[in-house]
């Protein structure tokens, strides 16, 4: 073998491209001739080493020893560019047929094992990722059979790898075998391919959603009589200026010291998601059904189903919006319950660790539902002693410095002092009477004393109450209606921590919306995969369920027979019975791939 360069010009500039291409000398019947062995590209080599790099190519891919020491970058170009002719030998020929039988004389001693790449949990993706009908609806909206394939790389590396872009594409080049499953080369992406490519998501998002909605009703039968709704935020590194987004505010992950962005998302009953919009990081939770609910409209099938949401959503002016709107609606009070109903309430629920009563009272409009729950009770209660307990050692404080020879004396900032008491501790403070006594702008003495003893206790009473204007249910149907809400705490659970939603690294917005849309992406996947899962009773945390499908993997063995030749086998390792659990509960085959062999 040896490497030969070529040069090409354009014939509208006087600017000269070169690239290089492996080549080797050919017996035939009109005599020798000069064959392409593999296209190398540009070689950043000097060209007194180009001949070293062919012999040492052609060592690898016979199985040869190389009998000189060479340098790290020749052989790093070496083994890289024999994979590549393997790679290029094992796609011409056909696949294997497990059940045929093909005898060698080989030498065990000559067995060798290499490009080893995970397949277990890209075969159980790429299932789901066809299933959903991913591949029709991004062809659809106008992309080409090469963007589908990196699309298909990041929503399936987010699903099983998460990462950055940069991180996502090493993944697909040197961990992964999706791209053979796929029939993609991935070995040249660059990080800006997947960037525009998000970009593209991101513009079509509404209608990708939209499809993707259509699809998963028509697969998996689904009713979507009920509408999940409710908002998390997520942090981002560093400080993203260009951002119009980023906002700092309220974080539910206790990191305010970071600008956030904020993700609504919609849910059905079956868990999978309808709709999804990112937020300025400091919006209000109430301000954003507005935008939600004519997302929603858009899709007339939808209606009118029963809009279940949080406390934080469920505003006066939000349930006139969705009462406009022509739908139903379950919700919390954002009010307390203010007189007590103790009596005729109804055992709903009752396990060891949680009993559940409830009263159902009606008005003019609505349904309330009363609820006592004994487990949050003692959560309450535990709250309220932990509470009590520091705003009173803080009292006592402010007290003490009262009486040492260099405390704060002064009434204005004692004052002081127990406003930023108070604001610290807003839930509990205003059950409190505090009592200052001064003389001449010197404080004497302070006392405090709970002014409401019964408000108190209603406040951490473990009740609550549940709206809605859905008469036709009954108590406990309507509290399981509402408890369905927590569907949407476990996407968010699956969406930050197993798909990488948090943090979120990028600068601009389109960016930023692109990282949120792809975990959304990768999430239908996700709902896709647990519910067939769970029809057959497996119910593993998925991080559990990718961990152990990565240990099925795909490897070429090579060894030598007695003719000389090196015989390249590319083929599925056995599955264990864990894999055989899975693939069988999804309708799957043990071997995604079956085994190729070239001989060379």
């Amino acid at each position: 073998m040896f490497i030969r360069e070529i040069k090409k010009k354009n014939p509208d500039s006087d600017r000269v491209f070169m690239y290089h291409r492996l080549m080797e000398s050919v017996r035939t019947p009109k005599g020798p001739r000069q064959r392409i062995v593999l296209n190398l590209g540009r070689l950043d080599l000097p060209r007194e080493d180009w001949k070293t790099l062919a012999n040492r190519i052609e060592e690898i891919v016979s199985g040869q020893q190389s009998l000189i020491s060479l340098s790290a970058h020749i052989e790093e170009q070496a083994q890289h560019y024999a994979r590549l002719l393997r790679r290029k030998e094992m796609q011409s020929v056909c696949v294997l047929e497990e059940e045929e039988a093909d005898w060698e004389r080989v030498d065990i001693n000559s067995v060798s094992q290499g490009e080893c790449r995970t397949i277990g949990g890209e075969a159980v993706a790429c299932a789901a990722f066809e299933k959903l009908g991913l591949t029709e609806v991004l062809s659809e909206i106008g992309l080409k059979k090469g963007q589908i394939h990196k699309a298909a790389l990041l929503v399936i590396g987010r699903l099983l790898h998460p990462a950055s872009e940069r991180k996502t594409a090493l993944w697909g080049k040197r961990i992964s075998g999706l791209e053979e499953l796929l029939g993609a080369d991935f070995q040249y992406l660059s990080n800006n391919a997947l960037y525009r490519l998000s970009d593209q998501l991101v513009e079509y998002r509404e209608e990708i959603e939209r499809r993707l909605a259509q699809r998963e009703r028509g697969i998996f039968g689904l009713g979507e009589k009920i509408i999940l709704y409710d908002l998390t935020n997520t942090y981002l590194t560093g400080r993203a200026h260009e951002s119009s987004k980023a906002r700092f505010g309220r974080s539910k992950q206790k990191r305010s010291d970071c600008p956030l962005v904020t993700l609504a998302l919609v849910l059905d009953e079956d868990g999978f998601p309808k709709a999804s919009r990112v937020f300025p990081g400091n919006v209000g939770e109430p301000g954003t059904l507005r935008e939600i609910l004519k997302e929603l409209q858009a899709d007339r099938s939808l209606f009118p189903p029963t809009v279940v949401m949080d406390a934080g959503v469920a505003t006066e002016e939000n349930i006139e919006l969705i009462r406009q709107a022509g739908y139903h609606y379950v919700c919390v009070s954002r009010s307390r319950p203010k007189e007590s109903h103790q009596e005729g309430l109804m055992v709903i629920k009752e396990e060891d660790a949680c009993t559940i009563r409830v009263k159902k009272l009606t008005n003019d409009e609505e349904v309330i539902l009363y609820c006592q729950s004994s487990l949050r009770l003692q959560k309450e209660e535990s709250m309220k002693a932990r509470l009590q307990k520091r705003f009173e050692e803080g009292l006592q404080s402010i007290s003490d410095s009262l009486k040492k020879k260099r405390g704060i004396k002064s009434h204005d900032r004692v004052l002081q002092r127990l406003g930023r008491l108070r604001e610290k501790y807003p839930s509990i403070n205003q059950f409190y009477r505090i009592e200052v006594e001064h003389e001449g702008g010197i404080v004497q003495r302070i006392t405090w004393s709970i002014d409401e003893q019964e408000r108190l206790q209603a406040r951490f009473s473990g009740s609550y109450y549940i709206r809605s204007d859905r008469s036709d249910l009954n108590e406990k149907e309507l509290f399981s209606l509402y408890t369905m809400l927590t569907q949407v705490e476990d996407a968010f659970r699956s969406l930050k921590s197993e798909l990488g939603m948090r943090p979120v690294y990028h600068r601009k917005d389109r960016r930023m919306e692109g990282h949120l849309f792809i975990t959304v992406l990768a999430y239908h996947l996700l709902a896709s995969i647990q519910r067939d899962l769970k029809n057959k009773g497996i119910s593993h945390r998925w991080s559990t369920i990718r961990t152990q499908l990565a240990t099925q993997m795909r490897a070429t063995v090579s060894l030598s027979n007695d003719q000389g030749e090196r015989i390249h086998i590319r083929q599925t390792t056995d599955p264990e019975p864990f894999h055989l659990q899975i693939y069988r509960a999804l309708g799957l085959p043990p071997k995604c791939l079956r085994s190729r062999r070239v001989k060379m």
